[in-house]
């Protein structure tokens, strides 16, 4: 099972704006240097997908469940409620 949430900066009100980019800040986004890829890939455990785009940089970092940094739980956390207020709609 798939669930995809698109967030564009430019439809958010300020205030949400401002969450979001504290978010990505938060989880060091950017910097982030992906651990052991061999353990990002469990069965049966969720696999997140998450793709930034900012000030002309993209990027693009895959990490399953069980590897996830504590910084990007939070950021993963309102994407995942994004993703289920999309899909109740």
């Amino acid at each position: 099972m798939t669930t995809k949430v698109e967030v564009d900066s430019d439809e958010l009100t300020l205030e949400e704006k401002e969450k979001v980019a504290k978010l990505i800040e938060e989880a060091r986004f950017f910097e982030f240097q992906k651990a052991d890829s061999t353990s990002s890939s469990v069965p049966d455990q969720y696999q997140y997908k998450i793709t930034v785009e900012k000030d002309g940089n993209k990027r693009t970092i895959e990490l399953g469940e069980s590897v996830i940094p504590d910084g990007f739980r939070p950021l993963i956390d309102y994407l995942t409620q994004k993703a289920r207020s999309a899909r109740n709609r």
